[in-house]
């Protein structure tokens, strides 16, 4: 396993909390993308908006967790978005946040950045 300060690929890490409806339609069309090694689906609740009665709305979720090359990310995001969508859009279909990643290494053999996927 490598510790160098070499200059690595750019990775990033989208984290997407979407309605639990939604889920099998934003997975299906990021299943299909090129690049994508793979998803992370957990069901998760959790609370946000303030609705019409002046308290939080508790609301059951999908995060999903996506590690992909820098060249990628904002394609993910742009699926994320399209297929997570309801109708118009509506408070509470979600939030997608995007981190750069310091380090991925793939645990059985040591590989690192995109060789990791």
């Amino acid at each position: 396993m490598s510790t160098s300060n070499h200059r690595r690929p750019t990775m990033k890490e989208i984290k997407a909390y979407i309605r639990q409806s939604m889920t099998d339609a934003v997975v299906d069309a990021l299943e299909a993308m090129p690049g994508i090694p793979g998803v992370a689906v957990t069901p998760t609740y959790g609370f946000g908006h303030v609705v019409d009665d002046g308290q939080p709305a508790r609301v059951e979720m999908t995060r999903l967790e996506i590690e992909v090359p820098d060249a990628i990310a904002d394609s993910v995001v742009d699926c994320v978005c399209e297929h997570a969508r309801t109708g118009a859009g509506h408070v509470g279909d979600g939030r997608i946040y995007v981190t750069e990643l310091a380090r991925t290494v793939r645990i059985a053999d040591g590989a690192e950045g995109e060789a990791a996927f």
